[in-house]
């Protein structure tokens, strides 16, 4: 994914840190037992978040032991441990959006970054392949996405709007298959909580591709390569746009996160909603403003 969604340490309690610390270094381990030792490379706190998301919603809390660390054998860290997919579901996530981010990468880049990511190409296409045999629905929601970005970023009508769908529909997609993998916590009726969840995943993914769009927009515009923000009427408007429209994404990622029954994990989660994410965006915008200012 894109590296966006993270906890806010600042304002979290130790403890809190230490828990989802203990899901981001389970997922490490996840990553070399499922794939390889190279796959750990891959680890993001995206899809730390997709995972505490899983195990959030999940009947059974999850358990916690201290193990030595894989990297640094003299030191010890503490390791979520779940009976759900919740781990192998996010290690699944992790390489397959890795291995598509690639192949975009492959079209999007000079050719000189190209002669690269065609040398690693062979040890993600492994992964994929691999996951493919377990999640297969996960390959295809991934493969779906990047056919969907494609085709929208030649389409000469294209908006932004347009260019944001495929990613939303993804983690929409990514979210609504939770129910049908884990025994869910609640007794509501799944395809209920499937449906919130979709709606979650798709405001939650829009932000995600809009924050990635703004982030890069001077070196996609330097390099030539496709932005949503240049595209019409939005061209370098991201100083009058971009904020009401993040916030209207998270307040309906946050309306959908509400319906939910809550686990263990909502004050961090709802940490990354509602203090990282808000201070992402300002983080972002506040260059684009400084530049209309001085401009």
């Amino acid at each position: 994914m894109f590296g966006y969604v993270k906890v806010d340490r600042a304002n979290l309690l130790g403890k809190e840190y230490d828990t989802y610390k203990s899901i981001y270094c389970a997922l490490c381990r996840e990553l070399g037992k499922e794939y390889s030792v190279f796959a750990r490379f891959i680890l993001s706190y995206d899809c730390t978040f997709y995972a505490m998301l899983v195990m959030s919603v999940a009947e059974n809390d999850p358990s916690f032991y201290s193990a030595r660390c894989r990297f640094n054998p003299l030191k010890k860290c503490a390791y979520a441990k779940t009976d759900t997919k919740a781990l192998s579901l996010a290690a699944a996530l992790s390489v397959s959006s890795a291995y598509y981010k690639l192949r975009d990468n492959l079209i999007d880049s000079p050719w000189y970054k190209r002669i690269g990511y065609r040398m690693i190409q062979p040890f993600f296409a492994s992964w994929r392949r691999k996951c493919e045999k377990k999640y297969p629905r996960i390959v295809e929601i991934l493969r779906t996405m990047l056919d969907e970005q494609i085709k929208a970023e030649k389409d000469p009508d294209c908006h932004l709007d347009m260019a944001a769908d495929p990613t939303a529909k993804m983690l929409a997609a990514m979210c609504g298959m939770i129910p049908d993998e884990v025994k869910l916590r609640t007794r509501e009726d799944p395809e209920k909580v499937k449906r919130i969840l979709s709606a979650f995943g798709y405001f939650f993914g829009r932000w995600i591709y809009l924050i990635d769009a703004a982030d890069d927009y001077e070196d996609d515009i330097r390099h030539g390569n496709f932005n949503a923000f240049a595209l019409g009427d939005k061209r370098g408007d991201i100083a009058g746009y971009l904020i009401p429209t993040l916030n209207h994404c998270l307040s309906e990622a946050l309306l959908s996160y509400g319906l939910l029954e809550k686990g263990i994990f909502d004050s961090i989660i709802m940490n990354v909603l509602t203090s990282s994410c808000v201070n992402i965006q300002h983080e972002i915008a506040d260059k684009y403003q400084e530049k209309t200012i001085t401009e």
